[in-house]
């Protein structure tokens, strides 16, 4: 394989939730990792998102938002969704069941991780008056002023959130540090975050049906998020997670499953070799997800 060694003394628990708003399954997630070392999140969402449609329009979808998964439409949601979660600990891995538009939320999911980054900066003793007051300028122009409420998390924090992640809700990292200072934050949060995005475009087209642009564009972006993860050398994310589960629940037999998911693992590195990428640049940001047995239905 591309991995000399297996990671060890690590704990494969994966904690699988996803219901209602950010705030609901942001209790969910402490719950199920209550007194758990690795806080492995797998994140479930609902059709709306799966489908980039905005919670906030159209009244035909009402009765699906947060049915099945969870609602992310903004940055704020994935601020609160991961909050009290210390996203660069080496303990934490994320995992986002999402594809359609999956580049979208990987992006809010990465910003959540810097931001949260921003505070524990502003945070420091030395600076810590001086950011608050920053901070506070900042919410005060862009809600008070236009009568707008300021975001919150809405209910009760879990006992074991310590409100890491809330304190930049409405506002960016980039609007409170200087430019230097956050682009020094973001290069090392992004390298560090550990997770995975599974953006299997070509899986959705055979079973799971959540494609929400051309196969061909769908395509293009998954490169284009490929040739980013190279250049600001993020190596501890899944840029793509190439899925044989959602095959076989489509009436796939094993067979077919292994070679269906082998065809579009090999179709992707054959057009990001197309586009120049190096297949040793690439190759550790790509992952498997398979479901065989030799259960009756097989």
């Amino acid at each position: 394989g591309i991995y000399p060694f297996k990671r060890t003394g690590e704990d494969p628990t994966r904690m699988f939730a996803g219901e209602g708003g950010p705030e609901r399954t942001n209790r969910r997630f402490h719950y199920v990792s209550a007194e758990m070392d690795a806080k492995r999140l797998s994140t479930a969402f609902d059709s709306v998102t799966l489908y980039g449609q905005d919670p906030a329009f159209p009244p035909d979808i009402y009765g699906k938002i947060g049915n099945a998964g969870v609602s992310i439409a903004t940055l704020d949601d994935a601020k609160k969704l991961y909050s009290g979660f210390d996203l660069v600990n080496a303990m934490t891995s994320v995992s986002m069941t999402i594809n359609g538009p999956a580049p979208m939320l990987l992006a809010f999911f990465m910003n959540a991780a810097i931001d949260q980054n921003v505070e524990k900066y502003i945070n420091q003793v030395e600076f810590k008056a001086e950011f608050e007051a920053k901070v506070e300028a900042k919410l005060k122009e862009k809600f008070d002023d236009k009568g707008l409420k300021r975001p919150k998390y809405t209910g009760e924090l879990p006992p074991s959130n310590n409100g890491l992640g809330l304190q930049l809700l409405g506002i960016t990292g980039d609007e409170i540090v200087e430019k230097d200072i956050y682009e020094k934050i973001k290069a090392e949060t992004i390298a560090t975050v550990r997770g995975t995005v599974q953006a299997d475009i070509l899986k959705e087209d055979q079973a799971q049906n959540t494609g929400i642009f051309s196969t061909e564009f769908a395509l293009r972006l998954m490169g284009d998020v490929q040739e980013y993860f190279i250049s600001e050398k993020v190596r501890n994310f899944y840029s793509v997670s190439i899925s044989g589960y959602h095959i076989a629940e489509a009436g796939a037999n094993p067979i077919s499953q292994l070679a269906f998911t082998l065809a579009n693992g090999f179709t992707y590195v054959e057009y990001y070799l197309s586009r120049g990428m190096n297949i040793n640049d690439f190759a550790p940001n790509l992952s498997f997800f398979f479901s065989n047995g030799i259960d009756p239905e097989y």
